[in-house]
């Protein structure tokens, strides 16, 4: 394999799915530590595989906005409401 793109395409689901759980806890499934540039190769590839193989809405973070009838997204609310300066 030359090109990472030829890296992802050669990756399957299950493959995906153990980058995922290594990610997450920063570990490989035999107990090996996942160094920082490996978490950032890894996270890199399960991006790019996403992208090129799962629909928009079934990507890691992928957030559902609804359309108004006028076709403009609906804002999203802040999630850690921000303090209002002007009441304090």
């Amino acid at each position: 394999m030359n090109t990472v793109d030829e890296l992802v395409e050669s990756l399957t689901p299950e493959m995906v799915s153990d980058l995922k759980r290594a990610i997450e806890l920063g570990k490989f499934p035999d107990g090996r530590v996942v160094s920082e540039e490996q978490k950032e190769l890894m996270i890199e590839a399960t991006i790019l595989y996403d992208a090129l193989k799962l629909p928009e809405e079934d990507r890691t973070g992928f957030i559902h906005r609804k359309k108004q009838a006028s076709g403009i997204l609906d804002t999203v609310p802040d999630i850690i409401p921000s303090k209002d300066i002007e009441n304090d």
